[in-house]
């Protein structure tokens, strides 16, 4: 037998065994409340940016709509208007909140505090590309979808070792017997969260909807699979 073949069977068996005792992963993604910028039609990208308090009412309205969700963990974006949210949305919950740098906005440099712009329009390379956006949504994924952080990909994919924070949330997790939920939330961005929904689906950013202010979604991610940062074209709004 050919060692590539062996390497796909042992592969393949690996696949079973992650399947069998691995964690079951659904990820809740949401956008953060409504802001002072988003009203006003400022490009806030990695501003901090400023609730509104409508803005602060969407995030207790989705805090109670969630409180019954018993969460392992809610990452957020480290800018301030999604740790806001995050901070209301988490008050019912005993969980870790992290703040990850991945999660952040697009960075669209000096367009940034401008008025709003279609992506169809040519940006200043001072701008975040999308396949940036792409690789730190996929980073993002394939660091919560591990269930251990020792658990390299088992389709191929290259292993990406987990933030520390990350690694700790993990393993400290109850033991149970058989497969476990593990249930997480992530506080982002509007434009950041269709690419993440687009490399999770593997499609098109402009076939992903927008998502309104604290709306939320839900992703059951795969243990076993690497989500691919490979993109696809983009055409579109930049809610944010």
């Amino acid at each position: 037998m050919r060692r590539y073949e062996i390497n796909i069977k042992q592969k393949k068996e690996e696949c079973k065994i992650i399947r069998k005792f691995a964690f079951m992963i659904q990820l809740y993604i949401t956008r953060h409340g409504q802001t002072e910028e988003n009203l006003r039609r400022i490009l806030q990208g990695q501003m901090p940016g400023h609730l509104t308090q409508e803005g602060i009412h969407q995030a207790e309205e989705l805090r109670e709509r969630l409180k019954d969700i018993p969460f392992d963990c809610i990452f957020t974006s480290d800018l301030k208007r999604a740790k806001d949210s995050a901070l209301i949305i988490a008050q019912p919950h005993q969980c870790p909140i992290i703040e990850e740098p991945l999660l952040r906005e697009r960075d669209f440099g000096i367009h940034t505090g401008g008025p709003y712009i279609k992506i169809s329009h040519a940006l200043d390379p001072s701008a975040e590309t999308m396949e940036q956006v792409a690789q730190r949504a996929s980073d993002f994924l394939n660091r919560v979808s591990r269930p251990t952080p020792l658990t390299p990909p088992c389709d191929g994919g290259e292993y990406n070792e987990h933030s520390n924070d990350l690694a700790n949330v993990t393993t400290s997790l109850p033991k149970r017997e058989g497969p476990r939920e593990s249930l997480y939330l992530a506080v982002s961005h509007g434009l950041f969260l269709r690419v993440l929904q687009a490399v999770f689906w593997g499609v098109p950013v402009r076939s992903i909807e927008k998502m309104d202010n604290a709306e939320v979604r839900m992703l059951e991610l795969d243990p076993c699979k690497h989500y691919s940062s490979t993109l696809l074209e983009e055409v579109g709004g930049t809610a944010n």
